[in-house]
């Protein structure tokens, strides 16, 4: 009995059905070879993916609008500082020469003040060369300099003091007493032998200290010419416009007095009739220049010329700067071709002409990119527990 039951047992679970004959007939009979072979093609499935993943790569990119310049034809004038304008000094579309002054932002000097000042330095130079008083009886003890005011008070005070000593002349005055005295002393030279080398003497010292004033006048009117020089030379780059090319400006919005301006705001543009040196300009946040770096390559997309007619232009960052005012970084893009597009077509560059950059920062495969947050995160687990 026990032997017969066994068998049944047996004879039953071969004869067990997975469907119903009706779905077997459906769908037929699943290949021998699929069965035996499933778990190596799975296996060759995923080795293939683990390796595609491995090299093929794709890059992290930073996007922005930029604008492009052409260093040689255009030449953005900005404000160096934050202020209402407070006069121009030309009109729009006047031609003005490197260095001209374009506008004044208002501060607490006298412009006019400034302008004498500047005129009688020529003469304080000229009265270092030649220690010549008369070409410092012009000199202004009274002029309004502002934010200069203390180096103008030393400078006014080492002036002041050359003038005096030459004024009152001491050393003139007690030389020529002196020189008296010795020549009275002469005629009795016998006898006066010992008071004429103590006035000898006395003249020698004169004539030293003489020469150590003079020098202690001339080094510290040096020293604060210099000062004065440096206290003109900031208040200059801080409050007056310049023009740093030659050409004829074009004045932007900013063009009535009283005019609020920020620090790194555009004023206008001097356009020359060079051209040939381009450069593309993007602003970005302290987030998006994290991956950015000199060399990085860049491929722009302009607004007015479609990609798929007429290809992209291509670069590299060439200088990040930060801008404190408005807390971005201001990227330099320069062109490897000029302004020759992928697609062998010579961009004509017109005043504004602006697009899409796109700089690459990294070029990383799939796999790096799935497995570098499991590593991170693996990485992170371990120092917490160390730590503990």
């Amino acid at each position: 009995m026990e032997i017969s039951k066994k068998t049944s047992e047996k004879d039953l679970s071969m004869h067990i059905e997975l469907h119903h004959r009706e779905v077997t007939d459906l769908l037929g009979d699943a290949p021998k070879w699929l069965i035996h072979s499933g778990s190596y093609l799975l296996y060759i499935v995923l080795t293939l993916l683990l390796t595609g993943a491995a090299f093929i790569r794709y890059p992290d990119v930073v996007r922005s609008a930029t604008l492009i310049d052409d260093l040689a034809n255009a030449e953005w004038i900005t404000a160096n500082t934050s202020g209402q304008i407070e006069q121009f000094f030309v009109e729009n579309e006047d031609f003005v020469k490197r260095g001209d002054t374009i506008a004044i932002l208002q501060n607490s000097a006298r412009l006019n003040d400034v302008k004498r000042f500047i005129r009688l330095l020529t003469n304080v130079e000229q009265y270092y060369l030649t220690n010549n008083t008369n070409l410092l009886r012009d000199y202004n003890f009274d002029l309004i300099m502002g934010e200069m005011s203390d180096a103008y008070e030393n400078f006014t005070g080492a002036v002041r003091n050359c003038m005096i000593y030459d004024d009152y002349n001491f050393f003139a005055q007690r030389n020529t007493f002196l020189q008296k005295e010795l020549s009275i002393l002469k005629k009795e030279s016998e006898k006066n032998e010992l008071a004429i080398l103590k006035i000898e003497r006395e003249i020698f010292e004169l004539s030293i200290a003489h020469r150590t004033e003079i020098e202690k006048n001339r080094k510290q009117l040096e020293l604060t010419y210099e000062g004065m020089v440096n206290a003109i030379r900031s208040w200059e780059s801080k409050y007056l416009v310049r023009s740093r090319t030659e050409g004829r400006i074009a004045l932007g919005e900013v063009r009535s007095l009283l005019r609020m301006v920020n620090k790194g705001d555009t004023i206008g543009s001097v356009i020359s009739n060079n051209k040939g040196e381009y450069v593309a300009r993007m602003q970005l946040s302290q987030e998006q220049i994290a991956g950015v770096e000199i060399g990085n390559p860049v491929n722009i997309r302009l607004s007015k010329y479609p990609e798929h007619t007429f290809g992209i232009l291509t670069g590299m960052v060439n200088s990040t700067t930060f801008v404190p005012y408005t807390m971005q970084y201001v990227v330099d893009i320069r062109f490897y071709d000029q302004l020759l597009t992928t697609a062998k077509k010579e961009i004509k560059y017109e005043l504004g002409l602006k697009g899409e950059a796109e700089i690459i920062t990294s070029n990383r495969s799939v796999l790096s990119r799935l497995f570098n947050p499991l590593y991170s995160l693996f990485r992170k687990t371990t120092n917490e527990k160390n730590n503990q």
